[in-house]
């Protein structure tokens, strides 16, 4: 995006909204999905999109942030935004910013670029994450979403959101409408204030383990998932392979099951089949993503306490979760490096501490001093160098976690065979 767009992050939605009227309102042109939570966003907003693809609609899929390429962030019926789509519409915004003087964040003009876009492409509907937060997000600017979800709640953002999972939950649920079904999955504590909420506002509520059961789980391979099966409300029963690893990806699947299952009774043309075949054909990549075998090499973004925990369960109910692996970390300023590495450390047996493409990233310096406290620390300039001082371990599995910008860079080294080394 242009260095017009502030990168500082700005609450309020009073700058969207003016655009948005310059603009046309072209959010109103498709329908939407609003999908907040601290972690496992993107797995549902994916989950969700590949199944009303599979059941024919043309969608839009905006999630935050991209791996390797900002038009990851935005995909038409599965396929990443062209490149020329994609200047059309951010010189559209960058140009209303400057001649209107709105002052725009750099998020804010993505999000914005990306409603054009799906206006532009006549989108049937959008699935769309949210950044950060909810309430005052850019992308919950949409007036009228069909459906809303919270994926879970932790601490992460604590300097924009609150200091506790309370403070955290107000922000998240401001993606709710009257009227309109909010699915969510909240710690138990706070189900007593979520229905004292939702009976006051008006919002309708399906919340994980009450009115959405997770009936079953049956574990594959990290590689081909695990089958889930899922009862809402009305006696619906589904089941669906998640093609993703973990006990967090099946209450993800659950929630996604949960909210197509709404949409088809607010007259989306979804069926069961629909269902079962969009989530099996999901993808969503540095999460849990398995590059090789045999040692098994995993990619994961996890990069807060809440998603680190995850990963470690995840990692322990794998094949060879009993063993030890050589950690490529890296962190962002922003982060808590400190709760990432305790929840972490059970897994390492030596860390490589790397840099990130990113003003926020965290120096190796400070990296390793988290580290050293709980195992062997190593720093390097860059991943292609922590790649090749892990494999000195040939028999020990790599794990790459901490920041989704340290899993693309994994995913750029292994994807381009010039940049190994």
């Amino acid at each position: 995006m242009s260095p017009a767009f502030s990168q500082r992050i700005r609450p309020g939605l009073a700058r969207v909204r003016r655009a948005l009227d310059l603009l046309g309102h072209p959010e109103e042109s498709f329908a939407s999905v609003v999908v907040a939570g601290t972690n496992g966003k993107g797995s549902v907003s994916a989950m969700m999109e590949s199944v009303l693809r599979r059941a024919g609609y043309r969608t839009g899929l905006y999630t935050s942030p991209h791996l390797v390429n900002v038009r990851e962030r935005v995909t038409l019926s599965g396929g990443r935004v062209g490149s020329s789509r994609w200047r059309w519409a951010t010189e559209r915004v960058g140009d209303l910013n400057r001649s209107a003087r709105l002052g725009l964040t750099s998020f804010e003009a993505q999000t914005l670029a990306a409603f054009l876009v799906f206006e532009k492409a006549r989108v049937d509907i959008a699935v769309l994450e949210v950044g950060l937060g909810g309430r005052w997000d850019a992308v919950n600017s949409v007036s009228a979403p069909e459906l809303s979800v919270i994926t879970s709640i932790g601490l992460d953002h604590t300097e924009w959101l609150g200091p506790t999972v309370d403070h955290i939950y107000r922000e998240k649920r401001g993606v709710a409408r009257s009227g309109t079904l909010l699915v969510q999955n909240i710690p138990t504590r706070l189900r007593p204030q979520s229905a004292r909420w939702a009976a006051a506002q008006g919002v309708p509520t399906w919340t994980f383990r009450r009115e959405v059961q997770l009936t079953a789980v049956r574990r594959f391979s990290p590689e081909r998932g695990q089958l889930i099966t899922v009862q809402v409300p009305g006696g619906v029963k589904i089941s669906a392979r998640v093609p993703f690893w973990g006990e967090h990806q099946a209450r993800n699947g659950a929630l996604a099951v949960a909210g197509l299952v709404q949409l088809c009774r607010r007259g989306w043309n979804v069926s069961d089949r629909a269902i079962q075949e969009g989530v099996a054909h999901a993808h969503w990549p540095g999460r849990f993503q398995v590059v090789r075998r045999s040692p098994p090499v995993v990619l994961d973004g996890a990069h807060n306490p809440a998603a680190a925990r995850v990963l470690a369960q995840a990692w322990r109910s794998a094949p060879w979760g009993r063993t030890k692996a050589v950690l490529i970390f890296s962190c962002l300023k922003d982060k808590d490096a400190a709760g990432i590495a305790r929840a972490l450390r059970p897994l390492a047996r030596r860390v490589i501490v790397v840099p990130v493409r990113s003003d926020r990233a965290q120096s190796t310096d400070e990296l390793a001093k988290t580290w050293e406290k709980y195992c062997p620390v190593l720093k390097v300039k860059n991943f292609a160098l922590a790649w090749r001082r892990a494999r000195e371990e040939k028999k020990s599995p790599v794990l790459v976690a901490g920041s989704l910008y340290l899993a693309g860079d994994a995913i750029r080294f292994f994807t381009n065979p010039k940049g190994r080394v």
